[in-house]
């Protein structure tokens, strides 16, 4: 169960290179990483948002907050069954300064590289739908924590990068990175409850 048994449908890198903007752009929207992902699934829809919290963009005022509202829309469509992943137009338009993604991307990107060697097709059962509720369930909890810890600096990292580990799990059909991702995830639970009062205090 945790050998290799199948070629990924996608590596972290091809997922990063969907995530960096064209040279031609000062903008890049929701909409331009959907148009080319979304008939990949759930996965890497969660990545952009969860990924663009994690880095020095998510410090944005209001960056953590609609990231955090993306993220909730799009797990609550998988505890619902949906095929294909669907946003109203307000999110679409979501968008952040290219450039600053571009280079943030590139930085990444030789590192994803490495990781990708260790990110194989396993733990297959988590595409059982009791899993993928396991999955979108904690997606869902980080999404809503994400909004009021936006208050406290830094705090909205760890469940922002607890999607994403979830997300690339998902979008490379590895099981086992995303139940690290679960795993950090419940971390971040612990945290936000924590500081919760403060934050809304």
């Amino acid at each position: 169960m945790w050998a290799k048994t199948a070629e990924r449908s996608m590596t972290l890198t091809e997922l990063l290179s969907k995530m960096q903007p064209r040279a031609s752009q000062d903008l890049f929207y929701f909409a331009d990483f959907w148009d080319v992902m979304e008939k990949r699934g759930f996965g890497p829809m969660l990545a952009l948002p969860s990924f663009i919290a994690c880095t020095p963009i998510g410090a944005i005022p209001g960056v953590p907050s609609l990231s955090g509202v993306t993220i909730l829309l799009i797990a609550l469509q998988i505890l619902l069954g949906s095929r294909h992943p669907w946003l109203p137009q307000k999110v679409m338009d979501i968008h952040c300064d290219a450039d600053q993604l571009r280079n943030i991307v590139v930085k990444v990107k030789p590192h994803a590289a490495r990781v990708d060697r260790f990110l194989v097709p396993r733990c297959f059962f988590m595409r059982k739908p009791v899993f993928r509720s396991l999955i979108a369930l904690n997606c869902v909890g980080c999404g809503l924590v994400m909004i009021p810890l936006e208050l406290i600096p830094f705090m909205g990292f760890i469940p922002a990068l607890a999607v994403f580990i979830m997300a690339v799990g998902m979008a490379t059909d590895d099981g086992a990175v995303a139940l690290i991702g679960v795993t950090i995830s419940l971390f971040g639970f612990a945290l936000g409850f924590e500081h919760l009062p403060n934050a809304i205090g």
